[in-house]
């Protein structure tokens, strides 16, 4: 919870039991309950160690997720980490419902620019773009000279 705190999430005491965590805007938190739990009714009700929710209370873009008691902590810090992770998420922005805009900053992204050609992308091109020059060569297939006679030793 403590990466929670540093990233600006304030602690709320909802209820005896709980502790939650909400974003300073409050459209996502954490709650943890302590104290036994069944764990029958972790399994097949909201009433879980950990639940996590996030979206406008009001809204049905409101989602949740819950981990029982035996979920592994490191898994549980993987979801929180994901969850309160600043950086942005990309979206369609016609897949966004009409109620959510609002509480969301929407930037568009554009294609990334094509990096200028490295001096060997040139020389590549370069020696695609030749053509094999069309040359001659004097090569000796057959000659009239006649060979010059050796003379025997007898």
């Amino acid at each position: 919870m403590v990466p929670l705190i540093q990233r600006g999430w304030k602690i709320q005491h909802p209820r005896w039991g709980v502790l939650e965590l909400q974003t300073p805007d409050g459209l996502a938190g954490i709650e943890y309950t302590t104290g036994d739990l069944d764990a029958e009714k972790e399994l097949t009700t909201l009433e879980a160690r950990w639940y996590l929710w996030g979206g406008p209370k009001t809204s049905y873009a409101r989602w949740y997720a819950t981990a029982s008691t035996h979920t592994p902590i490191a898994l549980v810090r993987a979801i929180t980490d994901s969850v309160s992770d600043p950086s942005p998420v990309p979206r369609w922005k016609d897949s966004i419902l009409s109620s959510l805009p609002e509480h969301a900053q929407l930037t568009p992204v554009l294609p990334p620019r094509s990096p200028a050609p490295t001096p060997r992308d040139l020389q590549r091109a370069a020696a695609a773009r030749r053509t094999p020059a069309l040359t001659t060569r004097s090569v000796p297939r057959w000659t009239t000279a006649t060979r010059p006679q050796t003379s025997r030793v007898r």
